[in-house]
């Protein structure tokens, strides 16, 4: 049942939080406060105290902040399960793309989709994802490929953020893949014409480009990125998952917010990221399911970056989207840290999507998930099982 009170009080046996003030970056990522028999007071959706254990409304083994997924590309609809067996095969996944499938074939899917079919589908997606502890999640648009289904799709993410309790962030994405059926120069143009409408609509927040070996190169999206930027979006790309394209140089020298997937990312590229403000996103999940290698999370944060956790959740290269699991994930093959997990996550993730959120201290949104074990490293460990006992939004009891 949902529930609003004007004022809430949870009781936790344990709490994790994050200390300190986002973003987090390398070695502060492992700064979390813990306390126990606490009681976590919330007035009009904000934490106003933590006091010792008096009374509550709702008692947990376990609360920490609620978990922020800052890259996903809800809304789509439709499998691309044939590619799957395909990939097995020893199919990769740019010559998939190139021959139809992939990002293609899915853009057929939503564009012969109606907006409610779109709506629905993405609406199961995101209580999914909020059933796992999800407070806050990212949406994209980019399986249009044109004006009308790029549009049709930003219109999904804010109806999906008008009615559903999560803290919804749009990206306009429509430099996801090149059209098959126009010119790279008139699509570009085409883009440029729409964005002021994008702004004024409220339609996104940021915009993104997948700038890889078979996608955009960085000279073809640096312009329209910058002409972007002055119409007052935050910039985000996905960057180097391929191939080493130069996209985090890119990312570094517009100011993105983040750059995303970095699976290719070299040294002179850490470097770089560490001497400036740009996040990195990493998407364990992704490596997994296309049998790739794993971005180097030691690297990074031992290099004093700030790194955000996400599920890349899409119907071809990442259709999972449990955060157990991409926890799971981030500690056997990123190698990172349970703390820094939590961190990444968290506080992190909505320090990256602009909500001021992840952390559980006063004048933080009351934003929590009460889990049904005190032990943090039993979600990645037992990553099939669903642990949530509670997820306030807002100090709203959502699940």
């Amino acid at each position: 049942m949902n529930e609003l009170r004007n004022s809430i009080i949870v009781h936790a046996d344990r709490l994790l939080t994050p200390d300190g003030l986002p973003p987090f970056k390398g070695s502060q990522m492992r700064n979390i406060n813990e306390m126990f028999d606490v009681d976590i007071v919330i007035e009009n959706g904000a934490i106003t105290d933590i006091r010792l254990h008096k009374d509550a409304h709702i008692t947990a083994k376990l609360v920490t902040p609620g978990l922020f997924d800052v890259h996903t590309h809800i809304p789509f609809v439709g499998s691309r399960s044939k590619e799957f067996l395909m990939r097995t095969q020893g199919r990769k996944y740019v010559e998939i793309l190139q021959s139809g499938g992939g990002i293609h074939h899915t853009t057929e899917l939503v564009r012969n989709s109606t907006e409610e079919e779109l709506f629905l589908q993405s609406k199961r997606y995101i209580e999914d994802f909020l059933s796992h502890g999800v407070v806050g999640i990212e949406c994209k648009s980019g399986y249009g490929l044109d004006v009308e289904n790029e549009l049709k799709q930003l219109r999904v993410i804010k109806r999906l953020h008008q009615t559903s309790f999560l803290k919804i962030s749009s990206t306009f994405l429509g430099l996801h893949a090149k059209p098959k059926d126009r010119s790279l120069d008139s699509y570009l143009d085409e883009l440029k014409t729409v964005l002021p409408q994008i702004k004024e609509e409220n339609l996104a927040q940021f915009v993104d480009a997948f700038c890889d070996a078979g996608a955009y190169a960085p000279d073809e999206i640096e312009q329209f990125m910058m002409y972007a930027k002055t119409l007052g979006f935050d910039l985000r790309l996905h960057a180097d998952e391929i191939e080493n394209v130069g996209a985090t140089k890119l990312g570094i020298e517009l100011g993105a917010k983040s750059v995303d997937h970095v699976l290719k990312v070299s040294d002179s590229d850490i470097s770089a990221l560490s001497k400036s403000n740009v996040m990195v996103t990493l998407m364990p999940n992704t490596s997994f399911y296309l049998g790739e290698g794993f971005a180097p999370a030691r690297k990074l944060i031992d290099s004093g970056i700030a790194i955000a956790l996400g599920s890349d959740f899409n119907p071809g290269s990442a259709p999972i989207y449990q955060p157990g699991f991409v926890m799971h994930l981030a500690i056997r093959f990123l190698k990172m840290e349970p703390e820094e997990i939590l961190t990444a996550y968290t506080a992190n993730g909505a320090y990256l999507l602009g909500i001021n959120s992840g952390i559980v201290a006063p004048s933080f949104s009351a934003d929590l998930v009460l889990w049904k074990t005190s032990e943090f490293i039993d979600i990645p460990y037992m990553f099939q099982e669903n642990f949530v006992d509670h997820v306030l939004i807002d100090g709203r009891i959502a699940i």
